[in-house]
């Protein structure tokens, strides 16, 4: 089994577990409510990614795109559910798209069974990858480790030697040869 296996079979999973109604305004805005579109139900504002909840609908009166016009009172509860007349619904077809309310169907018998199957499938998917990201976090450790070490030393050995000390080494070579050839001249 694949990845791409085990993620349509979580959607199909998931899908089956829960009963969602779902909508658009007619300015573009998803709403969706947890069951039927119905008076008593709670109407959410799909908020999108990086959002922990999704926030109710305001209070008052939205139009979908079907041409429905939602009444919602406090706390996002839907009060009321009105046909638009047949002049607006064609004005608003003729203008936006379309698009209609879907629902997602009970949960089917086989998706307790198939849980069970799922997930393990997705240990086996993902037991190598979790030995790997361990082996590469110990290895990023060490690597620190010697990182730090390493920036702690100097750059370089300290330079002690200078042009002074380095003529003075010169003037006491050269007189050291003058003095072997004075010596060597004296012997002859």
């Amino acid at each position: 089994m694949n990845v791409n296996e085990v993620i349509k079979k979580i959607k199909l999973m998931l899908n089956s577990q829960f009963a969602f109604a779902e909508a658009t305004l007619t300015d573009g805005t998803e709403v969706y409510t947890e069951g039927e579109l119905e008076v008593g139900a709670i109407l959410f504002v799909r908020a999108g990614e990086g959002v922990s909840e999704d926030p109710f609908a305001p209070a008052g009166m939205h139009e979908l795109t079907s041409g429905e016009i939602v009444t919602v009172g406090e706390n996002g509860e839907i009060t009321a559910i009105d046909k638009a007349d047949a002049e607006s619904v064609e004005e608003d077809a003729a203008e936006v798209e379309m698009e209609e309310v879907s629902v997602v169907t009970e949960v089917a018998p086989e998706a307790a069974e198939a849980t069970e199957e799922l997930l393990v499938a997705i240990a086996e998917v993902i037991a190598p990858f979790t030995e790997e990201i361990q082996a590469l976090k110990d290895e990023m450790v060490e690597l620190s480790k010697k990182f730090q070490k390493m920036s702690a030393e100097p750059a370089a050995n300290k330079v002690t030697n200078t042009f002074s000390e380095m003529i003075s080494d010169r003037k006491k070579t050269s007189e050291a040869r003058f003095e072997a050839l004075a010596k060597l001249r004296k012997t002859k």
